[in-house]
């Protein structure tokens, strides 16, 4: 009995400390996102943050289309990473990059090599890697890709059967990746967190 009461005190825990984050967060940046899940249904987000396998914050009703759906109620919501299919973050106004922090790098990450690009085009911040050893060798679109300051934020994910069988994935994984910009741009180093496991990796600009 008393470890089911501990289990309960350290799950309720959990999610009260998600809560001040995410409070604490939505006080300090706005963010624009559109939310597809598993079953093409979709939802505009603000302010969303993600904590372990949940991604929460102010979401809106569903709707079958991709328009207009920040005028639909919002409210505070949260989601299970495995429902969602695609997070697209989408900038109320275009996104201003400083060019040293874009370009083609060669990114480590945890003993596999592999070519990361960052770039802006039409306003938007894209990503994309490609690890010849890992993933059948094909680019991977990244999402949630935002530079802020000198700190770079990505997700890498295969969270659909689409994306699986391009890959080569045995199984469904979200990867979570922060890295600190270093030497005006020529230098990366971060972590990344997958399955609740935290590693390291590193990128050297190319070009």
């Amino acid at each position: 009995m008393k470890r089911v009461l501990s289990c309960i005190a350290w799950f309720t825990g959990g999610i009260l400390a998600a809560i001040v984050v995410l409070l604490i967060y939505g006080l300090a940046s706005t963010q624009n996102a559109i939310i597809q899940d598993t079953h093409k249904q979709y939802y505009h987000a603000t302010r969303l943050v993600i904590y372990g396998d949940v991604v929460m914050g102010f979401i809106s009703d569903s709707s079958s289309q991709n328009k207009n759906l920040e005028t639909l109620p919002h409210s505070f919501k949260m989601m299970l990473a495995g429902t969602i299919a695609q997070i697209t973050f989408r900038p109320f106004e275009s996104v201003y990059v400083p060019p040293h922090y874009l370009g083609i790098y060669h990114i480590n990450a945890s003993g596999h090599d592999g070519i990361l690009v960052l770039q802006v085009k039409d306003g938007l911040l894209y990503g994309s890697v490609r690890f010849p050893d890992w993933a059948n060798g094909v680019w991977e679109p990244l999402k949630g890709v935002v530079i802020k300051n000198n700190t770079l934020y990505f997700t890498r994910s295969v969270t659909n059967e689409k994306e699986r069988l391009k890959t080569g994935a045995r199984e469904y994984f979200t990867q979570y990746y922060v890295g600190t910009y270093k030497e005006n741009g020529k230098k990366i180093v971060g972590f990344y967190k997958s399955r609740g496991a935290k590693y390291l990796f590193e990128a050297y600009r190319k070009k």
